[in-house]
């Protein structure tokens, strides 16, 4: 793996060209004088990130890639059961009694 190095002031105006060598393999080297600040590499071949503070849980990558549109609906406010329990947005506070 090559090896790259920036001052820090460098790396702020160039982030981008930082983050685009270290995604291609590269190791970046941040320095801050002649110590080490930090060091910036390509991310784990794997795909998606863990879910969150439920990443030690063990959870699959994909348990929220699956479009629920009853679950949906109810997140959006709109659903109504046949019992007629609830359709729309809730009321301000205002009009609440």
């Amino acid at each position: 793996m090559t090896q790259t190095s920036y001052k820090i002031s460098e790396a702020r105006k160039n982030f981008a060209e930082v983050l685009e060598r270290a995604n291609r393999g590269e190791e970046i080297i941040i320095m801050r004088g002649n110590d080490v600040y930090a060091r910036i590499g390509p991310a784990e071949a794997g795909g998606k990130r863990p879910f969150g503070l439920l990443r030690q849980r063990g959870l699959p990558d994909d348990l929220f890639d699956d479009h629920d549109a009853d679950q949906a609906a109810i997140d959006a406010g709109d659903w109504n059961d046949d019992t007629g329990v609830f359709r729309g947005p809730l009321p301000d506070d205002e009009n609440r009694s």
